[in-house]
């Protein structure tokens, strides 16, 4: 039996799914262990492989695709542990990270201080050379002057070094150069190149990324060398995949050359799977939310298209690469609730994480957690979190809920629990405005997938306070990412700039350009045997109003530009601009900055099984009765509880009611309506009645 794998290592909980080639697949999830990310990724692959009744061995030996997913990265940036980093530039640009874009993070706050640079200015080591914007060379290289710099940062003992030098975009001798002479000079140090990490203008992002990149080369490549021999000693036979924060996957190989791309990896594979949960039900407009156990990742799908960015922020600065765009925020169920000295309370961002995890697990938490107010709260089952792996300690949650909220704002235990549950949903909520509303966009019209272990206990919640009447849950909502891990596609996206407008465009260089990222994008696939059948090549062109800061990703209809296809590009841009911006300017000629091309090697899709059509009852799936708090009905109610594995195609819930899967519970509040689809996931309908 060949299986495929996608894992999913976040930063409660490891989510692994496995498709067996025959339509059947297994979700498992264990506690990851943050320290040592190898160990739980191994726990889980048990925990499936006991599913199938074969051992570890035998599971990785039979895997044709291992896909993986690794927050090793984002954490790396976030903590700040990321390698020692000696920045190479151009002479008189010493101050471009210090600088940043010349704004403040919190423009309202006049007390916060400046952001420490990514590299100290004692590390940025300028280098006389300079190349114009044409790419012909004004100042030559001095190598003799860098060769001093490359050993004096040898004596400071950097871990990795940046090579950002000005225009290196146009003409990249000086930056290839450097190269040379750093592999001659120190042959151990790991460095990174900016024409080769972020080759588009803008020079504090692109600064930014070679930095980030430079920095995670020695963590990343050491992770993932590692994980290697332990998948390999257990049986993997071939070499695994990665996913990449453009919602793609690259090979692990690729990725220890340009690390900063696993970035925010995770929760680019959520939009992957709303996009086909949407088409499934009908629309294109889909706001995907996943809640796990530290946050919740907001994202987007308009007409079809998965929302990208060039101007994602990692803490205080630019990541300086195309990402998903996903908007996250602490909320998660280790978010904690804490009350301030204006008692006033608050939940998250600070996570209880793994360990010691809610004070309910029972492993030494005290804190008041999201999981411990929606026990007390009576959505979830003692005896069956994570499908009874782990008994849950509703007197714990009492104490920690009672001791840290309901005490501070002179509550009911249950009141606390209530509002905990409250507040977490507000900040949720708020996050879906953040991306639709503030934007133009109106959440009613898009459909809400929700998933994550957390997320179906709060997506009717959510949904309600954003009046969104239309929610689906996938079954397998507790590892969702890891399941569009393998419902994605090798991707290769190169990126040149090349200036001109819609009034004197310059056809014959811009084809060029094109033709050269084709070719190389080709050369990627090939190099991955990407048979010439399964290649596919989309185009775009970052385009502007003259003037303007950003751009808008406009994509081509055709692989080569000619003249008459310039008023559909112009006119694609026009309206581009009306729907994310509200204006447009008739008339007005466009500027184009950047082109690039993302070469896909099209993986085939798994096969999932359908299931037959049972009818509406579905009270044989019925376990039992607890009480559960809703607001509609101002208190705690005996609510039905659904096994969730013995709902099929058809049946029909009405709210209240719970759903129990192993890895996940789903809340139907009072009148709710859940109806099961041909997958086996639920359509929730809030329409009121």
């Amino acid at each position: 039996m060949a299986y495929r794998v996608g894992v999913d290592a976040g930063g409660t909980f490891t989510d692994l799914i496995i498709h067996d080639g025959e339509g059947n697949i297994v979700i498992a999830k264990s506690p990851s262990t943050p320290e040592r990310p190898t160990i739980a990724i191994l726990d889980t692959l048990r925990l499936a492989a006991e599913q199938y009744k074969v051992s570890l061995k035998e599971l990785l030996s039979s895997c044709e695709l291992f896909v993986h997913a690794t927050t090793v990265a984002t954490n790396a940036v976030i903590e700040g542990k990321r390698a020692k980093v000696g920045l190479i530039c151009t002479e008189g640009f010493k101050h471009v990270l210090y600088m940043r874009d010349g704004g403040r993070t919190d423009i309202y706050n006049l007390h916060v201080d400046y952001p420490e640079p990514l590299v100290p200015l004692y590390l940025t080591l300028p280098v006389r050379e300079r190349i114009n914007a044409e790419g012909k060379i004004e100042v030559p290289l001095d190598e003799k002057s860098l060769i001093q710099t490359i050993r004096q940062l040898k004596k400071w003992n950097v871990g990795a070094i940046a090579v950002c030098l000005l225009w290196s975009i146009v003409n990249p001798i000086h930056e290839k150069r450097i190269g040379e002479i750093i592999r001659q000079e120190w042959p151990d140090v790991d460095y990174s190149l900016s024409h080769e990490v972020a080759p588009v203008i803008r020079e504090y992002q692109r600064t930014c990324a070679t930095v980030l990149d430079a920095s995670l080369k020695p963590i990343v490549k050491d992770y993932i060398q590692g994980l290697e021999r332990s998948l390999k000693t257990n049986g993997l036979r071939q070499d695994f995949v990665m996913a990449i924060s453009s919602g793609g996957m690259m090979p692990a190989s690729e990725v220890i050359k340009k690390p900063v791309h696993t970035i925010a990896s995770g929760p680019a594979m959520g939009p992957v799977v709303g996009k086909i949960c949407g088409e499934e039900a009908g629309t294109g407009n889909v706001i995907v939310a996943d809640m796990g156990g530290t946050s919740c990742d907001v994202s987007m799908i308009i007409d079809g298209a998965i929302t990208l960015t060039r101007t994602k922020t990692i803490g205080a600065d630019a990541a300086g690469i195309t990402m998903t765009e996903v908007s996250s925020i602490g909320a998660g169920g280790g978010s904690i609730g804490w009350v301030d000295a204006a008692s006033l309370l608050h939940v998250g961002p600070a996570s209880a994480g793994a360990e010691p995890g809610p004070a309910c697990y029972g492993k030494g938490g005290r804190d008041a957690t999201v999981t411990d107010a929606d026990l007390l709260l009576g959505y979830l089952n003692k005896d069956n979190f994570l499908g009874g792996r782990l008994s849950l300690c509703p007197e714990l949650s009492h104490e920690a809920i009672e001791e840290k909220v309901a005490k501070p704002l002179g509550l009911e235990v249950d009141r606390a629990a209530c509002a905990v549950f409250d507040v977490v949903n507000e900040n949720m909520a708020n996050c879906v405005e953040e991306i639709s509303v503030r934007r133009g966009l109106d959440p009613r019209e898009f459909l809400l997938v929700f998933f994550g272990g957390a997320g179906p206990v709060h997506a009717a919640a959510i949904a309600s306070s954003l009046n969104m009447t239309k929610v689906y849950i996938p079954r397998l909502a507790a590892g969702a990412c890891a399941l569009g891990m393998l419902l994605t596609d090798i991707k290769f996206q190169n990126i040149a700039t090349h200036f001109t407008n819609s009034n004197e465009f310059d056809f014959e260089g811009v084809n060029r350009v094109l033709a050269e990222l084709e070719s190389k994008g080709r050369a990627s696939l090939e190099k991955e045997r990407v048979a010439p059948e399964d290649m596919k090549f989309e185009h775009f062109v970052d385009a502007r109003y003259p003037l303007q800061v950003w751009g808008l990703e406009i994509p081509l209809s055709r692989r080569k530009v000619t003249p008459d296809m310039m008023s559909d590009i112009v006119e694609s841009f026009h309206r581009a601009h009306e729907q994310k911006y509200g204006v447009r300017e008739e008339g007005q000629h466009v500027e184009f900055n950047d082109w690039s091309v993302v070469a896909t090697g099209i993986v085939p899709r798994i096969m999932l099984r359908e299931q037959k059509h049972a009818g509406e009852d579905a009270s044989s799936a019925i376990k039992g009765k607890r009480k559960a708090y809703f607001k509609e009905e101002r208190g705690f109610v005996e609510t039905p509880i659904y096994d969730g594995s013995k709902l099929a195609y058809g049946n029909r819930i009405s709210g209240p009611a719970i759903i129990e899967e192993v890895t996940t519970t789903v809340v139907a509040p009072p009148g709710s309506k859940v109806s099961v689809n041909r997958w086996g996931d639920y359509l929730m309908d809030l329409t009121p009645r």
